[in-house]
């Protein structure tokens, strides 16, 4: 999460999180809308708890354009990486109302990123500073997966549990995944077809 943070030029104050970790007691079964995304215990992960990251899902929706990217355009990339152009977005909020899975974020107060904490290396429609009234969110690093690197929360993991790849080559290791693990998506039955994925590594 908090190499998100760091990657994307997010604001410290307010905080601004493009991913959000909720914590849920095992056994609870999967009624994400009661998870708890301000816990704070002593020590991570507590006894008889597991954690569910949510970010942007990447949905395609049935129609051609996410729900989100319908209200506010531009919409998807071609690489199906859905974006904000924060030249254009005129902070109606519209798609934020349009996001089922509350992935979008908006920038209420103005955004305050230390000087020496800036990530220089930026890209127009990913991490450049945002300003104050413009909705942002999660573009899966944009301005490192064009360069073929993978997002900054998949490589900051120490356990390797964030996978990355081309849905599209079968030789891919997301692919081999989805093939041969138990998978799910969130919020299945609203057909937005979401290209992030949950599974179980055993």
């Amino acid at each position: 999460m908090y190499a998100c943070v760091e990657e994307n030029n997010q604001s410290r104050d307010p905080q601004v999180h493009w991913i959000r970790v909720f914590e849920m007691e095992k056994g609870e079964g999967r009624r994400l809308l009661e998870a708890d995304p301000y816990y704070a215990p002593p020590e991570v992960p507590e006894d008889g708890h597991f954690y569910v990251p949510v970010q942007c899902p990447a949905s395609a929706g049935t129609r051609r354009a996410p729900r989100c990217a319908r209200p506010a355009p531009p919409g998807p990339e071609p690489t199906a990486c859905v974006v904000v152009d924060y030249d254009w977005c005129i902070g109606c909020r519209y798609c934020m109302a349009a996001c089922p899975y509350g992935a979008r974020h908006f920038n209420w107060g103005k955004p305050a990123i230390p000087t020496d904490a800036l990530n220089t290396k930026t890209h127009v429609l990913g991490n450049r500073p945002r300003p104050q009234g413009v909705v942002e969110k999660c573009t899966f690093c944009i301005q490192r997966t064009r360069d073929g690197r993978y997002p900054a929360c998949a490589e900051a993991c120490p356990v390797g549990a964030r996978k990355f790849g081309n849905l599209l080559d079968p030789d891919s290791e997301i692919r081999y995944i989805i093939e041969h693990k138990r998978v799910l998506v969130l919020k299945e039955e609203l057909n937005t077809l979401p290209k992030f994925f949950y599974f179980y590594a055993t």
